[in-house]
């Protein structure tokens, strides 16, 4: 394995409701020089403003998110998404990253199979342009409770939705962290781990979403985190936050404390 370390990223879930020039002079602050952002956030602020603040604050771009919300049913609505996907995909390279991830959208009445035939055939454009481009595309394994943009819940779903579309997968331990076998999933497929999230748990928690920084819950992160390094994973990892906590926190102080725990289990997980 490479003794390269793994760049940590912060997501912008964490501000989403923050102004871009707010956020990125915030995240500088808390010592990363690496940030994920929405696509939409990015369209409506421009690709060259925030080109221009990114450079301002000496910070880069690890990837593009973009989420399908679309009813199966509803062409028009698809069409618009994917349309605005592979703006996403071509913003992303304009601004010097080459990774976009993205959720599945919803099932509604299909079958898995049903759907994730549809996802594939109408994503195809964007799988051609992101190659052309040298991007990188992963979809996301969520939450059920998330079942309004995804139907790819578990890590091997989103292995299996990736190998339909000839793409790779964004890796969220917070959402499949009891999944059976899901080290030697990870050992056998860590090739298509495209990027790896983290966050934390607490048990018996109703609300969602309500993610805490690493550490202060009852995921055991730290373990999966060193299982997917172990792995041979070298890409980024990027700390996901969002919900009460971490508004009772501030987004600030969460983000700082995150990556501090994040680059400690890095370097504690290596050989």
């Amino acid at each position: 394995m490479s003794v390269t370390t793994n760049p940590v990223c912060v997501s912008g879930m964490a501000a989403m409701s923050w102004d871009l020039p707010e956020e990125i002079a915030m995240y500088r602050r808390t010592g990363t020089d690496l940030v994920g952002l929405q696509r939409s956030k990015v369209a409506s602020f421009g690709v060259p403003a925030l080109g221009d603040l990114l450079a301002r604050h000496d910070v880069r771009l690890g990837y593009l998110v973009h989420s399908f919300t679309a009813h199966p049913d509803d062409e028009p609505g698809w069409a618009q998404q994917v349309a605005a996907l592979q703006d996403g995909v071509v913003d992303a390279r304009r601004l010097g990253a080459d990774l976009v991830y993205l959720t599945s959208g919803p099932s509604a009445h299909l079958t898995w199979e049903e759907a994730a035939g549809r996802f594939a055939e109408r994503i195809a454009p964007v799988v051609a342009t992101a190659r052309e481009h040298g991007v990188r595309l992963g979809v996301e394994n969520t939450l059920p409770v998330k079942c309004d943009l995804s139907f790819t819940h578990t890590a091997r779903d989103a292995l299996a939705l990736a190998d339909l579309c000839g793409i790779g997968i964004c890796l969220d331990l917070y959402c499949c962290w009891q999944e059976r076998g899901l080290t030697d999933l990870v050992r056998d497929r860590v090739g298509q781990v495209e990027l790896l999230q983290v966050s934390d748990f607490r048990v018996g928690t109703s609300t969602f979403p309500n993610r805490w920084v690493p550490g202060d819950g009852d995921l055991p992160m730290a373990g999966l985190l060193a299982s997917v390094l172990r792995a041979g994973y070298t890409g980024i990892v990027d700390v996901e936050l969002i919900g009460p906590a971490i508004e009772a926190e501030g987004a600030e102080s969460a983000v700082t404390r995150s990556i501090t725990w994040t680059r400690e289990q890095i370097a504690v997980a290596r050989p």
